[in-house]
């Protein structure tokens, strides 16, 4: 015969999982686009906190755009700026209006088109 502490351990640690679990289907699904999503632009920004972790670098721009842009984090680059990729569900006419959006938050202290350097 199970004893009643011996019941109410079962009974709490079996709880416990059920909640974690629970806690775990209902997070919302991650904003990172599939790997194979095309890139629309790839951008430069620069944080106005000093970081170099890309999470820290895309979480203001996924609270600025939300669902309209997929966000690739590249590689860091020189002086504190970062390389971000543009996927769908933008589009290539809406970068410059995504642009001015990430630079309205305030969250960098610039965004620019990435674009190779012409020698003149």
């Amino acid at each position: 015969m199970i004893r009643t502490p011996h019941l109410a351990r079962v009974s709490a640690a079996v709880l416990a999982m059920l909640s974690i679990a629970f806690a775990a289907c209902s997070a919302p699904a991650p904003m990172t686009p599939p790997a194979d999503a095309p890139v629309i632009a790839a951008l430069i920004v620069k944080p106005r906190i000093t970081t170099s972790d890309p999470a820290t670098v895309l979480k203001p721009m996924r609270a600025t755009l939300g669902q309209a842009a997929g966000i690739r984090y590249v590689r860091p680059m020189a002086g504190d700026a970062h390389i971000v990729h543009l996927t769908a569900p933008a589009q290539r006419d809406e970068v410059s209006q995504i642009i001015e959006r990430l630079r309205a938050s305030g969250a960098f202290q610039y965004v620019e088109l990435d674009s190779m350097m012409k020698i003149k």
